[in-house]
């Protein structure tokens, strides 16, 4: 059973002084996700509340990182103490990297799990940025499901990044930090799509203090997404 106490121990485990081998955090993961787990963790989990927040707010995209980059042979360690950043990379013979990680879009992603939870359908896309007023939230989650377009989907995620940059673009917090994973809504539409938005995402990110800033999107299965600087 894939309880709060099997939680506890696995976080105990990342953070411990020498993390966790990549290859064993990403077998203990999967493992963990296999077994069962209470209807009520599960949508805790879905929710991101406490204490399932870290595990699908920063360790799930930096799993998904990992593998979609085929990095295998080193360490990580997640301090899970909300100090910066959320990750190392560790490898015995090179300095730790540093990995900060947030959430494109997190409030639109409760809303969506929240009505799935609730009413057993959900939809995919609503358009809603993190920073309007909650009464936008409640007006479209009241309203029926509608279509979107993929210019839709492309405006939107691409300003949901937007403002994830500029929320990161802090040189005296994240200094020395190497990478920065934006978890986003990318099964939203075809690989391909989003090949339209990269261009002015890489201009935005070119002043970030980070070495490397990617895009991960939100499939489990086969991880994808795309570098921006």
């Amino acid at each position: 059973m894939f309880d709060v106490e099997t939680l506890n121990k696995f976080y105990e485990n990342l953070s411990s002084h020498n993390g966790m081998s990549v290859t064993d955090f990403q077998n203990r993961l999967e493992t963990l996700f296999a077994e069962d787990r209470s209807k009520d963790d599960l949508n805790d989990y879905r929710l991101g509340k406490n204490p399932w927040k870290k595990l699908r707010d920063e360790i799930t995209p930096v799993s998904r990182f990992l593998k979609f980059k085929h990095i295998e042979l080193d360490r990580v360690r997640f301090p899970l103490d909300n100090s910066t950043p959320d990750c190392w990379l560790l490898n015995d013979n090179s300095d730790p990297l540093g990995i900060e990680v947030t959430i494109e879009r997190g409030r639109e992603e409760y809303h969506l799990k929240k009505e799935m939870i609730e009413t057993g359908t959900g939809r995919g896309f609503i358009g809603i940025q993190d920073d309007a007023p909650q009464i936008d939230f409640n007006i479209c989650m009241s309203n029926s499901r509608t279509m979107y377009t993929s210019e839709q989907a492309l405006d939107v995620t691409k300003n949901g990044v937007l403002r994830c940059l500029s929320r990161k673009n802090d040189q005296n917090k994240y200094e020395g930090v190497f990478y920065l994973l934006i978890g986003a809504h990318l099964t939203t539409l075809p690989k391909e799509r989003w090949d339209v938005i990269k261009e002015e995402l890489s201009q935005e990110a070119i002043s970030l203090p980070f070495q490397e800033v990617h895009i991960i999107g939100n499939a489990d299965q086969e991880p994808w997404g795309f570098q921006i600087k």
